[in-house]
């Protein structure tokens, strides 16, 4: 019989299982949890979670056109604010190392997590890395609130109180460092030209006065030459000064993307990119000499006219060939790839873009002007100091004039575009009950838990267990189920008359045998009396002959006796009784006499009644040859499942029992 019993289970069988290994379920549910209990009371650290709830600002994006004046070309400059990042790059935001070096600094995290520490080696592992993986990793969670623009930011700690502190520092430092990557063209200006604007005040007083004092001293009028080459100097200088402080707010609008990569992506070093193409050199230069062209065109014909178009056709054209090999070369050098650097790289491309192209226009006005320059030249010395002052006084406040205008056209755009800062719309707050463990949770799942293991218990123990504990184990063992046999084993009780009514049945299903062995599995005290009861229901029906080689029914009122040690103990039943000694010299004569008396036996009784030791005694062994069929006692508790399964298959003609 095949011994892999768990694939062979049905509903019923699995029931039947539980029923009768329900103590080790609900022991294994109830340690379970109580086990759960004891940890959550007494064991779980609470850990408290302080929530934030951040807007985050739409995408939004700008593009504007500016050109330079008539004389500079018509230079097409590519700029405006990038689009805001959107969720997972302020998650991005929030757990790079340029935020979270903010909120350790500020909090001075580093001595807490090595005083953390007793171990003093262990302390010296603890670096600000350390810190900042630990807060990335296990404390700080950032998530996404579904269907809106929202993200919720976790502080999960023992400690309410620094908890708090960690949300607080954080919304500061994200929101400090958001601003610095959502700055737009506008602030870059304001940044510059405050800078800027004290210096150019300052010159233009000291100008002002040198000239003040050089018409007290000296009278002089400039000639109508001298005039017409200063409007013209001046007009050239106010467009190079406006060129060269597009460029300078150029520049720093670059370096500040630079340095945005840098914080945020954690690079050993700021992105260093300086483009050094030849092929950038040379539309450069060609751009240069375009916009000269443009300008002197412009001086002959109109700007509708077909000489000029073709020149700005030609400055547009060396614009965009700049641009796409800027483009190229820092694809190249940015994983495009990566959500931050993504929206970085197209202004990257843009603002560099703009830089080579103001470097064309700056060429060509500073030839203008020295050629210009060179023309003043020939003028009488008293003029041409005239002119340099005069010069110097329109330039500076020209210059003046433009950076005021230019800083508060800047703050009034800025004022009504600055939608790119996200926004704070649950504060942080000190939690008055701990998030985590959740009891009512962790109980459930204990509870849940409990169900799995008592399951597992059961059938564990049903597994490993090498004793027969029911008829269930039986059906299971042969696929057929047994006699049970219940109650005391005398007179006075019908029930196990019956029992044994039925095995007798049983016996006689297929044919009707001479001798019959009696076993059992293990020591079952109850077998002799089994043995008794099933020889005198086979004594109303004929001679019927006990066969006891272990003396235990001498004492029970037997008659008589003669040489061949046949009792008589009751009409139509007599015992034979040889008492068997341990030593083999013994038994082997008690053998070799039974072997000869068997022959009368069979001849003078219907029925032979053997009383076999247990089946695990090898003494069986020189017995079962005698008997056609087998009574097979099992006991609760106290047979073992295999070696009822091996006697079982030995005895092939077997009425099962068992006893309870």
């Amino acid at each position: 019989m095949d011994n892999n019993q768990i694939d062979e289970l049905t509903l019923s069988d699995i029931l039947k299982i539980f029923k009768k290994r329900k103590l080790w379920f609900w022991a294994v549910f109830i340690l379970t949890i109580l086990a759960t209990g004891v940890y959550l009371y007494f064991f779980a650290t609470p850990i408290y979670e302080v929530s934030t709830k951040v807007k985050i600002p739409a995408r939004s994006g700008a593009s504007s056109l500016s050109s330079l004046s008539s004389l500079s070309g018509a230079a097409l400059i590519l700029g405006g604010s990038r689009a805001a990042p959107g969720i997972s790059d302020q998650i991005e935001i929030i757990k790079s190392r340029k935020t979270l070096t903010k909120v350790i600094e500020q909090l001075n995290l580093l001595e807490y997590f090595r005083n953390k520490v007793k171990d003093e080696e262990a302390k010296k592992n603890i670096t600000i890395n350390y810190v900042i993986s630990t807060l990335q990793e296990e404390i700080i969670t950032v998530e996404p609130l579904k269907d809106t623009s929202f993200i919720e930011i976790k502080v999960s700690l023992d400690d309410k109180e620094l908890a708090y502190k960690i949300s607080k520092a954080l919304i500061d430092a994200y929101t400090e460092v958001s601003s610095e990557l959502n700055k737009d063209e506008n602030t870059y200006m304001i940044e510059f030209i405050e800078k800027q604007l004290p210096v150019t005040e300052k010159e233009l007083a000291e100008i002002e006065e040198k000239l003040k004092n050089f018409k007290q001293t000296k009278s002089v009028l400039p000639s109508k030459e001298a005039e017409l080459l200063l409007d013209a100097l001046s007009e050239i200088d106010k467009q190079y000064f406006a060129t060269k402080i597009q460029y300078q707010e150029t520049l720093t609008k670059l370096d500040e993307l630079k340095k945005s990569v840098s914080d945020v992506k954690d690079l050993i070093e700021k992105l260093k990119y300086v483009p050094n193409s030849p092929i950038i050199a040379s539309l450069r230069e060609k751009l240069t000499e375009y916009q000269i062209e443009y300008n002197a065109l412009l001086q002959k014909y109109s700007e509708d006219s077909v000489e000029v178009s073709e020149y700005k056709a030609r400055i547009e054209e060396a614009q965009k060939r700049i641009q796409q090999e800027v483009k190229n070369i820092i694809s190249s050098q940015l994983n495009t790839d990566d959500p931050i650097l993504s929206s970085i790289s197209s202004e990257l491309v843009t603002t560099q873009s703009s830089i080579e192209i103001l470097k064309a226009s700056l060429n060509a006005l500073l030839s203008l002007k020295t050629e210009l320059e060179n023309q003043i030249k020939k003028l009488p010395e008293i003029e041409q100091e005239y002119l340099s002052l005069q010069r110097d006084y329109q330039l500076k406040q020209s210059a003046y004039v433009l950076l005021k205008s230019k800083l508060e056209e800047a703050k009034l755009t800025t004022a009504g575009l600055n939608l790119n800062v996200p926004i704070i719309v649950d504060e942080p707050f000190i939690p008055e009950k701990p998030a985590k463990p959740n009891k009512k949770l962790t109980l459930a799942i204990g509870g849940v838990l409990g169900i799995f293991l008592g399951i597992l218990a059961v059938f564990l123990s049903e597994a490993s267990d090498k004793k027969i504990r029911d008829s269930f184990d039986i059906e299971k063992l042969i696929e057929k189920e047994p006699i049970v046999l219940t109650g005391s084993s005398d007179f006075t009780n019908l029930k196990f008359l019956n029992d044994i009514k039925t095995i007798a049945l049983n016996l006689l299903k297929e044919g009707t045998p001479k001798t019959i062995g009696v076993t059992s599995i293990g020591k079952v005290e109850e077998k002799d009396d089994v043995t008794l009861r099933l020889a005198e229901f086979f004594s109303s029906t004929g001679n019927t002959i006990l066969i006891d080689f272990e003396g235990k029914y001498i004492a029970r009122g037997l008659k008589g006796t003669d040489k061949n040690n046949i009792y008589n103990f009751k009409e139509n039943l007599d015992v034979f009784s040889a008492a068997k000694t341990s030593e083999t010299s013994e038994f082997l004569k008690l053998v070799n006499s039974f072997e000869k008396d068997f022959e009368n036996i069979k001849q003078n009784y219907d029925y032979i009644i053997f009383n076999l030791p247990n089946y695990e005694n090898p003494d069986v062994l020189a017995f079962v040859k005698y008997c056609e069929k087998f009574v097979l006692i099992a006991k609760k508790d106290v047979s073992e499942k295999e070696s009822f399964l091996k006697a079982y298959a030995e005895l092939k003609e077997s009425v099962v029992v068992l006893k309870k």
